[in-house]
């Protein structure tokens, strides 16, 4: 035998209760005996046996009474054996059916009840592990939910959806599990420009979601620099690589939206196709999936070249959407998926078309469970800037720096030639020194960020691609533009651009000057002061008239290849 056992023997005659206790004794069992039911349940309760061998009949309190009672107060499962001189079926059944767990013929023969004590034995150590491994698994659970608890809280937080409140911006995002592999970001440029991604990690639940999360930073930080999303991609596929093993990618779209010039950018890689709609729904693009998940490919083999589209003078909408909304709209392919998510908008104005894509997919879900996390967004594309970015009023151009002695705190120059002009993304850098330089004016940021990427692209377009301003003037035009500068700017081998900044305290008070001086031929810059400035944008785009709205003065230096301009800090 392993191990004694407390047993407790319930029997109303004492030669019976003398016999079993002699033979459990024998076999090396701990015995304790009780005459009646009612004493059996006092005992059960005060010494807790291992095991139960009750007597059928019995006075006042039988033995199935005895056996209903003892199960009523027992706290975890005890094996009781009945033990009779009735050995026929009927009783045996009975005996069972009330809660007995096994039944003795009386006279008890000696090596049958050791055998029938060695096998309770054994379910009783069987019960105890099961027991314990429960009480373990129910532990886990907890602290498994409760971690889960605070896993979701975090990622919450730092996903920030409930703060999203961009009025272009409807967005839904429904995980299949209690962590969504789906992120969804938005962000402005010091610009004013929206930047829109939608991020899809392989898989679904808290993997799928912890896979997705180095994406977030680098597009909040890099967005709100003014980096663009071709940069912004490169950056996060860096990061995708160097953090996630290589069985992970994350599927990502990135949209930038330049109300200004009614022009949408799109990087998609391997997520289902951004769509255009018009007003009355139907598709005018689609921006479709050209390049590789990020994490797939090194730096070097990275491909950041965007889709670009210029919608017309009637607003419009662009559809983004993970392949979980699409397979749910319709599991069968991708092509049939997105048709029934554009059929489902299509009625719908413009403003309704999510909801009106959520009641399909909640009727799609009723009779499937979703497989994936499902994500939608909704990118109002205005035919005009609802937010006016510069309120301030124009300053006539002057030559000449204001009068009295300056005193320069800081200064930093850089000079780019052809090979920097054609892959750095230069004006975020700088604003972002600025920054670290001067923490406490952050209000000139946006400002700053204007005023020297206007200056830097008119010197790179004009001054050096030599690119026409005018092109941008018909329908197609901004496409065409953009086309052209780009083989311009792979074509370019000589010319330089000089970017200086530097903090200036005089005796009107604290600036910022920006220079910007291009080895071009320059411009008559004279004929500026005779232009009014509905022909100065004309002929020059809204660049200088931004420009010249925002700076307390501005000056063109000898033949108009530099600029300088000077920004309040008072």
């Amino acid at each position: 035998m392993s191990q004694a056992l407390r047993v407790l023997v319930v029997d109303d005659t004492r030669t019976n209760r003398v016999l079993m206790e002699t033979m459990l004794k024998k076999m090396g069992h701990l015995p304790m005996v009780a005459e009646s039911g009612e004493q059996a349940i006092t005992l059960f309760r005060e010494h807790q046996p291992d095991v139960v061998l009750v007597d059928v009949m019995m006075p006042v309190m039988d033995g199935y009474e005895t056996v209903r009672a003892l199960r009523r107060v027992a706290d975890t499962w005890i094996p009781i054996v009945f033990v009779s001189a009735m050995g026929d079926s009927q009783h045996i059944v009975r005996g069972i059916q009330v809660g007995a767990d096994d039944y003795l013929i009386k006279p008890v023969n000696y090596s049958i009840l050791e055998v029938k004590l060695e096998m309770l034995h054994q379910r009783i150590r069987m019960a105890e592990q099961l027991a314990e491994q429960n009480r373990q698994l129910i532990e886990h659970k907890a602290k498994t939910e409760e971690e889960g608890q605070l896993a979701q809280e975090f990622m919450r937080r730092l996903a920030a959806l409930d703060k999203i409140h961009d009025p272009l911006i409807k967005l839904h995002l429904l995980p299949a599990e209690d962590f969504s592999g789906d992120l969804i970001a938005v962000a402005r440029t010091p610009a004013g420009q929206l930047h829109v991604m939608l991020a899809d990690s392989t898989g679904h639940g808290l993997t799928s979601a912890l896979a997705v999360m180095p994406v977030l930073q680098p597009f909040q930080v890099m967005s709100q620099k003014g980096f663009s999303i071709a940069a912004i991609a490169g950056e996060i596929n860096r990061k995708v690589k160097e953090y996630l093993p290589q069985n992970r990618f994350v599927a990502a779209i990135l949209l930038s939206l330049d109300i200004e010039n009614r022009l949408v950018e799109v990087w998609n890689g391997g997520c289902p196709p951004a769509v255009l709609m018009n007003s009355v729904g139907d598709v005018e693009w689609k921006f479709n999936s050209t390049q590789l998940p990020l994490g797939i490919l090194s730096s070097d083999q990275f491909d950041g070249t965007v889709e670009r589209y210029c919608y017309g003078e009637m607003p419009c909408q662009v559809l983004l959407s993970s392949d979980g909304a699409v397979d749910c709209a319709d599991h069968t392919s991708l092509e049939r998926g997105m048709e029934r998510l554009l059929h489902s908008a299509r009625e719908a104005a413009p403003a309704d078309r999510l909801e009106a894509m959520l009641e399909m997919l909640e009727e799609q879900l009723e009779e499937m469970e979703s497989r994936d996390d499902i994500a939608l967004i909704f990118v109002d594309c205005p035919a005009e800037a609802r937010v006016e970015l510069v309120a301030n009023t124009p300053v006539p151009l002057v030559e000449d720096k204001q009068g009295g002695v300056e005193s320069i705190e800081w200064q930093f120059d850089l000079t780019l030639t052809a090979p920097q002009l054609k892959r750095l993304d230069v004006v975020p850098l700088l604003l972002s020194l600025v920054n670290q330089i001067e923490p406490d004016n952050v209000s000139i940021a946006g400002k700053l960020f204007l005023v020297m990427s206007e200056l830097f692209n008119n010197a790179l377009d004009h001054g050096l691609l030599k690119l026409d301003s005018t092109l941008k003037h018909d329908s197609t035009g901004m496409e065409r533009y953009y086309e052209q500068r780009i083989s311009s700017l792979k074509q370019l081998e000589t010319g330089e651009v000089f970017i200086g900044l530097e903090k200036v305290r005089s005796e009107s008070g604290l600036f910022v000057r920006v220079t910007i001086r291009d080895s071009g031929d320059g411009f008559d810059h004279h004929l500026l002061k005779h232009e009014n400035d509905e022909s100065d944008e004309r002929r020059h785009g809204r660049g200088i008239a931004l420009v010249r709205s925002l700076g307390n003065d501005m000056a063109f230096v000898g033949s108009g290849s530099e600029v300088q301009v000077n920004l309040s800090l008072s």
